[in-house]
């Protein structure tokens, strides 16, 4: 089993926040072009801005999907953790998370093309990865800062005090 994730799994991982990134900077307009403004015109920029959103999020869905098949393809042994309680929720929070990622594209999709039903379980995904990315960038903080296991150095972000894997 390998130490490292591969050069594409980590290519993919920091994308992906990039691509998150770029969610958080469309998504006022999501909004603006959904909500019925009588006697308004949309602003063509929302539109774009609208179109921006929906391509990044199914890059999202594609590269989570990527990754999982990596991850099975190419499986990574598991950092070490001083608790296994700690273990377990690390686990967990990673299921959560790529079911997040997953889910997400999906009800998004399914809101804007399909049923708009889907605008409360988008919404409710929304703040869940939230709480989720929280959880994960402080496990970061974790294993980069208290336990200095090298974890970053594995998806390709080299500290100075970090041990090497």
């Amino acid at each position: 089993m390998r130490t490292e994730y591969s050069p594409l799994h980590k290519v993919l991982h920091w994308a992906t926040l990039g691509l998150f990134l770029i969610q958080l900077w469309t998504y006022p307009a999501i909004g603006r072009t959904h909500v019925d403004h009588p006697g308004m015109l949309v602003d063509p920029w929302d539109l774009q801005l609208h179109k921006i959103h929906m391509i990044s999020g199914g890059l999202i869905l594609a590269f989570a999907l990527m990754r999982l098949w990596l991850k099975r393809r190419n499986p990574v042994a598991p950092p070490p953790f001083p608790h296994p309680l700690l273990e377990t929720l690390a686990r967990y929070a990673h299921i959560a998370l790529y079911g997040t990622l997953l889910l997400l594209p999906v009800t998004g999709f399914l809101k804007s093309y399909i049923v708009s039903a889907a605008g409360p379980v988008h919404i409710l995904l929304t703040r869940l990865l939230y709480a989720l990315l929280v959880l994960h960038i402080v496990g970061a903080i974790m294993h980069a800062v208290v336990w200095r296991d090298g974890l970053l150095a594995r998806m390709g972000l080299r500290l100075p005090f970090q041990r090497q894997p």
